[in-house]
């Protein structure tokens, strides 16, 4: 006596229809066009980063020229959802910041972390990003640091550029001895960048991002 086989089982699945899963990094470009002090590498990884966790508030420490701040916008356009804001003492913005994406960003002239107050308030809550590209002195970078755990909820991405920098990367090193609520995940982009102090000729470190996470 022969036995049938079993009827194949359909297994059928509908994929979710939430806009996000299907954007489109049409604005991608950016991170290679904006005038930031990010070497390619690091400008795609802020792209990428950005667009694929889909944070609803960023936090921008250090403006600058606002070349940080269009690669971060590009990427929560292209998402069609998120705000970012900056914060920075003294932006010497090369365009006009409520033009170029007053939609969805709003720019705080402060200092961090003692108006990140306003930052949360302009976004309307704390933040599940965080780019620091602030002061590169130990000191500043440290209560930096120490303000955006306190503007950021559990889970929040914190990434800090310029890791490679001895204070920068002293100042990160010493907030995680100190117990700060934040887990370490390591350097995300290993573009040390041994550049020379041309008064002095001495070799001089920057670069990297280093990525941690609040607990």
């Amino acid at each position: 006596m022969t036995t049938a086989p079993a009827p194949a089982t359909t297994w059928t699945y509908r994929s979710s229809t939430e806009a996000t899963l299907t954007a489109q990094p049409s604005r991608l470009a950016t991170a290679l066009t904006a005038h930031a002090d990010q070497k390619p590498r690091e400008r795609v990884l802020l792209y990428a980063l950005v667009f694929a966790l889909g944070p609803r508030r960023c936090l921008e420490v250090g403006v600058r020229w606002g070349g940080g701040s269009r690669i971060i916008h590009a990427a929560l356009a292209d998402l069609g959802r998120g705000v970012l804001v900056g914060i920075d003492p003294a932006p010497a913005l090369e365009f006009d910041w409520a033009e170029a994406f007053g939609d969805r960003a709003t720019l705080v002239v402060g200092s961090s972390p003692a108006d990140l107050p306003r930052c949360i308030e302009a976004a309307g809550g704390a933040f599940d990003f965080a780019f620091i590209d602030g002061e590169h002195s130990e000191g500043a970078a440290r209560a930096d640091l120490e303000g955006v755990v306190g503007a950021t909820d559990p889970g929040a991405t914190i990434l800090l550029h310029d890791a490679y920098h001895p204070p920068v990367a002293r100042a990160i090193d010493g907030a995680l001895r100190a117990g700060l609520p934040l887990a370490d995940c390591g350097l995300l982009a290993t573009t040390r960048n041994d550049g020379t102090h041309v008064e002095s000729g001495r070799t001089v470190t920057y670069g990297g991002v280093r990525m941690l996470r609040r607990t």
